[in-house]
C-alpha cells in the first residue's frame, strides 16, 4: 500500500505540466521589462524559428522623420502653390511624408485653411486623394519623368502633386523628401545575420531607385520596391514558401496585411499606426531596431529551457518510478524529490529567462 501511493506521488506530472507556461511566462515577462510587448507564447517561439527577415522602409529602416528637401512647381505655378495644397490634403493623414509636408507649409507660413478639402480618400501604399476648392487633387508617389528621376538620384523619395483635367491628369509639381536611416539598422542586420537568418528582404512602397540607395546603405540584397499593401502581403507568402518561417517588421497603416500573413509579425510600437499594432504579435514599444536580436536570442533561450525542464522532469520520475517497486524510493524522498522538489527546480530554473538582458 505504502509503495502504491508513493508510486502515486511521484507520477503526479505537475512538474511536466508547469515546464512550459512557467518558462513563456517568465521570458514575455524578460520581454515586457525591455519594451518589447509579446501577446502569446507560441509567438515567443515562433521568433526563435524563423530563418527569413522582411523589413519596411519609412519609420522601420528608416527613422521616418522625413523633412522636405526641394519643391518644384510645373508653369504658371509656384512653389508655395504646390506646397500649400499638398498641405491641405495631407493634414487628412498620418502619414510621416503627411507631416513633413504640412511642417513645410508652416515654415513657409502658409494658411492651409483657407483651402476648402472634401471627398478625401486614402490610396493605400500610393498616397491620398481629395477635392481641393472644388477641384481633385491627388499626392502620390511619382512614378516616372525626367525631374523626379533627377530628384531620386540623391536618394529622396518624391511625391507628385496632380489635379484633374478630364480624364488626364496634370501635374502641379513635385516634393522631394528625405528621411534618414537609423543608425543601428546596418549593425542589427547584422547581428540578426550571425544568428543565423539566412534571408533579410526590404519591402516598401517606395521607388525602386530610394531603395537601392537605403539597401545598400544597410546591406540589404534582397529589395522588393514598388509593393502596394497587396504586394507586401504576396512577397510574405512568397518568402515563406521558400525559407519557411518568417517575420516582418512595419509601422505602417500598409504594413498590416503583411504582419498578419507573416509568421511573426512585429510592429514599432511608437510611431506604428493602430492598425499595424493590431495586426502584429509583437511590437517594439520603443522603436529599438536592438530589440530584434534580443528576441531571437530570448526565444531560443526560452525553447532550451523547456526542454531541459521537460527532459529534468521525465528522467527524475522515471528514475524513481523504477526505484518504488524495489522499495529504493521512500514516501519522504518521492516528495521532496519526486513531486514538490522537481517542481521547484523547474520553476526556478524557468525563473531564470524573466532576469534575461539584451546584452546576453
Amino acid at each position: 500500500m505504502l509503495r502504491g501511493l508513493t508510486l502515486l506521488v511521484v507520477s503526479c506530472p505537475c512538474a511536466l505540466v508547469i515546464s512550459t507556461p512557467v518558462s513563456t511566462v517568465s521570458a514575455i515577462t524578460s520581454a515586457a521589462r525591455n519594451g518589447v510587448v509579446i501577446t502569446g507564447g507560441e509567438h515567443l517561439e515562433a521568433l526563435g524559428a524563423i530563418r527569413a527577415l522582411a523589413f519596411d522602409k519609412t519609420g522601420t529602416l528608416t527613422r521616418g522623420v522625413v523633412r522636405v528637401a526641394e519643391v518644384r512647381a510645373s508653369v504658371g505655378r509656384s512653389p508655395d502653390d504646390v506646397v500649400s495644397i499638398a498641405a491641405a490634403i495631407e493634414s487628412h493623414s498620418a502619414h510621416p511624408i503627411a507631416q513633413a509636408i504640412i511642417d513645410e507649409a508652416r515654415s513657409r507660413g502658409i494658411d492651409t485653411s483657407t483651402h476648402v478639402v472634401a471627398d478625401v480618400e486614402q490610396l493605400p501604399g500610393r498616397g491620398i486623394a481629395a477635392t481641393v476648392d472644388g477641384v481633385a487633387h491627388a499626392v502620390t508617389v511619382a512614378d516616372g519623368g525626367p525631374e523626379a528621376d533627377e530628384l531620386r538620384l540623391g536618394g529622396a523619395t518624391v511625391v507628385q502633386i496632380a489635379r484633374a483635367a478630364g480624364d488626364a491628369q496634370h501635374v502641379v509639381g513635385l516634393i522631394a523628401l528625405a528621411d534618414e536611416v537609423r543608425p543601428e539598422a546596418r549593425d542589427v542586420i547584422a547581428r540578426l545575420r550571425g544568428l543565423g537568418i539566412r534571408h533579410v528582404a526590404m519591402l516598401t512602397g517606395d521607388h525602386a531607385g530610394v531603395a537601392a540607395n537605403v539597401s545598400r546603405e544597410l546591406g540589404i540584397d534582397d529589395v522588393r520596391a514598388g509593393c502596394l499593401p497587396e504586394g507586401k502581403t504576396s512577397e510574405i507568402e512568397q518568402l515563406r514558401q521558400r525559407h519557411g518561417s518568417v517575420a516582418m517588421v512595419g509601422d505602417g497603416i500598409n504594413d498590416a496585411p503583411a504582419l498578419a500573413a507573416a509568421s511573426v509579425g512585429i510592429a514599432m510600437g511608437a510611431a506604428g499606426s493602430p492598425t499595424a499594432l493590431d495586426a502584429a504579435d509583437v511590437a517594439l514599444m520603443a522603436d529599438d531596431l536592438h530589440a530584434l536580436p534580443y528576441l531571437v536570442r530570448l526565444s531560443r533561450a526560452a525553447r532550451r529551457v523547456i526542454r531541459q525542464n521537460i527532459w529534468a522532469s521525465l528522467v527524475i520520475k522515471g528514475l524513481m518510478i523504477v526505484g518504488v517497486p524495489f522499495g529504493f524510493v521512500s514516501m519522504t524522498l518521492a516528495i521532496l524529490v519526486g513531486d514538490m522538489g522537481t517542481s521547484l527546480a523547474v520553476t526556478t530554473n524557468a525563473m531564470r529567462l524573466a532576469a534575461y538582458r539584451p546584452d546576453e
